[in-house]
């Protein structure tokens, strides 16, 4: 057999290995675009924008209404969170414990305050939680920018696919679902 022929018949053999290992049921893997909806866990549920390919070194949430409240445990921040619609229910407030907060220079010689918590979220089908800067940024971009670290995960992205993955953490995937059981015939 000549070299060619071999490697070919060699890349169809691992081919064929790679798809029975899968299993004949087993979902292809999710591919991820630059921008994806995105859910936050452990409040009522709301969707917003991420974009997934952030070079940053910070998470970072747009967040309104952003204030500082002294409890008996420590600092809190209380902040909304707004989907971009503008229809009523499309935003949340929300009241986390501090873990630090960032002090930035601004141009005027001034201090700007970034109180940084930690949140959960849920992309496609991946759950994670992680630090998050709060801020109010007046330029539209998606509510949610991840950092370099979190992006790593959700790599890599796939420009030819369309934000349409909704999260799906903790719902059953179709193959999951129970079939519906047959109607009694009358």
């Amino acid at each position: 057999m000549t070299k060619p022929r071999y490697r070919i018949l060699l890349a169809l053999g691992t081919a064929v290995f790679a798809a029975q290992a899968q299993g004949p049921g087993a979902p292809a893997p999710h591919g991820y675009s630059r921008v994806e909806w995105a859910q936050i866990q452990g409040a009522p549920p709301i969707e917003i924008r991420a974009q997934l390919d952030g070079s940053g070194e910070y998470t970072v949430l747009n967040a309104e209404d952003i204030k500082y409240a002294s409890t008996e445990t420590g600092m809190n921040v209380h902040f909304t969170v707004d989907d971009g619609e503008v229809m009523p229910g499309h935003q949340i407030s929300l009241a986390l414990p501090i873990i630090k907060d960032q002090h930035l220079r601004d141009r005027n010689g001034g201090t700007e305050h970034r109180p940084v918590v930690t949140m959960s979220f849920c992309i496609g089908d991946r759950a994670f939680t992680t630090t998050v800067t709060l801020m109010t940024r007046t330029s539209y971009t998606p509510q949610l920018v991840l950092s370099k670290a979190d992006a790593a995960q959700f790599a890599p992205l796939d420009s030819q696919i369309q934000p349409a993955h909704h999260p799906a953490c903790g719902r059953p995937t179709p193959a999951q679902q129970p079939a519906a059981e047959p109607k009694p015939a009358p």
